[in-house]
């Protein structure tokens, strides 16, 4: 008996399903590596962009321009390393050394309020339960498991940057030649957006750091130099990020004094201010504009999927799921004709048939 062209669609389909639904299985137990990867396409993409900035004036090849930008990065950061290091240290050391003992002299502080008291107490409790002390040795294997995804990414970031076109035209063969200019097209758009993305993001945590850094040193709050690093680099969390970066200010701060811990509030919440309505809208003038909302809420989604790591890459993740749905999705509807929900878009009379049938 043949088979009609019916049972071959259906079975085209069914396959079609089958086979999707095992490259999300396998995409789902790989996730932390597809994250990997996405780290290391961002680093590329920084890379390129300050390898682009160079090749303007001084004339260079991409490759010559590439290198030069990777032993600029490379120069700046000994430089730090070297007249920053042990200061950088020094404040690592005492704040980690100063946290226990602060927690402690705000417990002793609030020990007449007895709801604060106990709220305290049960937060210390269920830490403990959890066996907080007994992962030490964990969490040092985790810091060691981080330094070599660090060195994976950072080589990763380089090969994709010496050859994007390589990496990019692979991506398009995975896609049907009739669909290739659209995907090549967002995938340029989410490029350019993350570009754009990454700039302003480190405009800003430079900004934050230095500011903070500032800030607390000038209210005599002790480690200054180590908290603002640490608000710099939580800067690249949106929303989550400052919050969490104020928390050991405020324990150091309230340990000492809680009229210093006030100022130290009020410090955190005009750099906030003046990151969110004078410094982003600069930004945002050359990177996408997610609404805060959606961001906020893109980080505790992906914190819920992927864990630290979905916090992490929260941000950048959900610029190339806006732009994507964007230029896949969005546009598609809006080339779409208007009309009456229900009514073909060949039943609707045009407004000549009309004109000419009065």
């Amino acid at each position: 008996m043949p088979i009609s062209s019916t049972d071959r669609s259906f079975s085209a389909k069914l396959l079609l399903t089958v086979v999707t639904v095992l490259v999300l299985l396998v995409a789902w137990q790989l996730a932390d590596l597809l994250l990997l990867v996405f780290a290391a396409v961002l680093g590329a993409i920084l890379f390129r962009a300050l390898a682009d900035l160079l090749a303007g004036p001084t004339g260079l090849s991409p490759a010559l321009s590439l290198l030069l930008a990777i032993l600029l990065i490379a120069a700046g950061l000994v430089l730090v390393v070297v007249f920053f290091g042990a200061a950088i240290l020094q404040n690592v050391e005492t704040l980690t050394e100063q946290l226990p003992s602060a927690w402690r002299a705000v417990r002793d502080r609030v020990d007449g309020v007895g709801w604060v008291q106990t709220a305290i107490d049960r937060g210390t409790d269920s830490l403990l339960s959890g066996g907080l002390v007994s992962r030490i040795g964990g969490a040092l294997g985790l810091a060691a498991g981080a330094v070599t995804n660090l060195v994976l990414v950072v080589f990763g970031a380089l090969y994709i940057a010496s050859q994007p076109g390589l990496y990019r035209s692979g991506t398009l063969r995975l896609v049907p030649p009739r669909q290739r200019d659209r995907v090549d097209r967002t995938l340029c758009r989410c490029g350019d957006a993350l570009r754009g993305w990454l700039v302003g993001q480190v405009i800003a945590m430079v900004g934050v750091g230095v500011v903070t850094t500032a800030g607390l040193w000038a209210l005599g709050v002790p480690s200054a130099l180590a908290l603002g690093l640490f608000a710099g680099i939580a800067e690249f969390v949106p929303i989550v990020g400052p919050i969490a970066a104020a928390i050991p200010a405020l324990i150091i701060a309230l340990s000492v004094d809680p009229t210093l811990a006030l100022w130290v509030l009020g410090l955190f919440v005009v750099i906030q201010q003046i990151e969110g309505n004078v410094l982003q809208p600069l930004i945002q003038r050359e990177m996408v504009s997610v609404p805060p909302a959606l961001l906020l809420f893109a980080v505790v989604g992906f914190g819920i999927l992927f864990g630290a790591t979905g916090v992490l890459f929260a941000a950048p993740l959900t610029v190339v799921a806006y732009v994507a749905a964007r230029e896949l999705y969005v546009r598609t509807i809006e080339a779409e004709p208007p009309g009456d929900a229900g009514e073909p878009a060949a039943a609707r009379p045009r407004p000549d048939s009309v004109t000419a049938s009065r």
